[in-house]
């Protein structure tokens, strides 16, 4: 017989990374499950600030088999939220514990995996949004962070000795990389990169050839 499960019991802050209690934040992230949602999910959260992914439905594991249909539901808020507040939102919903996001625009992009090209690329004309959420600013990479995200490229071309575009491409496409890398590389700065790469490369034969001799 299966377990059922008393949605109305609230659940241990214990953050599985971490081993840690989340901490309040602004912003969280739910997965739901069709099969478990109430039907009338939707009218549970439609008040909160909410953005809905479409329905993930493509995506696959590492070993090949399909995952459980799910939807990712990211939600920020104006003032710091406390675990067992969206707790209470999740069990409502009949959902996995809530998690603290960290970067509001890299959990918005990847409501539709768009800094992880490697992965099933779904419509994001289909994200749902309530109370507010502002999900084009969430979206878009702002100046500032772009300049960041640029020095942080570099750097990282730089202290992991990346001598090929392709490696760092690679990289860039990957679940490890930071959200909007990929972007960055692909739409304007390719040329600029591949020049800073090749520099590097340069200096790594001449520092290999001066302890040669």
């Amino acid at each position: 017989m299966k377990n059922e499960i008393d949605w109305t019991l609230a659940r241990k802050n214990f953050n599985p990374k971490t081993k840690q209690p989340f901490k309040r934040g602004r912003n969280w992230a739910i997965v739901a499950y069709p099969d478990s949602l109430p039907e009338n999910w939707k009218d549970i959260i439609r008040q909160e600030p909410i953005a809905i992914s479409p329905l993930h439905d493509k995506d696959i594991n590492p070993d090949g088999t399909k995952k459980k249909p799910h939807y990712h539901l990211l939600l920020s808020y104006k003032g710091n939220k406390s675990f067992e507040q969206m707790d209470q939102i999740a069990r409502a919903l009949r959902a996995p514990i809530p998690e603290r996001v960290n970067s509001l625009t890299g959990a918005a992009r990847y409501l539709t995996h768009m800094d992880n090209p490697e992965k099933y690329q779904y419509d994001s004309s289909f994200i749902e949004t309530y109370g507010g959420f502002d999900l084009e600013s969430c979206l878009a990479l702002s100046t500032g962070d772009k300049r960041q995200a640029l020095r942080d490229m570099l750097t990282f071309i730089s202290e992991n000795d990346i001598m090929h575009l392709k490696d760092f491409a690679d990289y860039c496409m990957s679940e490890e990389a930071p959200a909007g890398w990929f972007e960055l590389l692909t739409e304007r700065n390719t040329l600029f990169i591949k020049e800073y790469i090749k520099s590097n490369w340069q200096k790594i034969q001449s520092s290999n050839a001066d302890k040669e001799r």
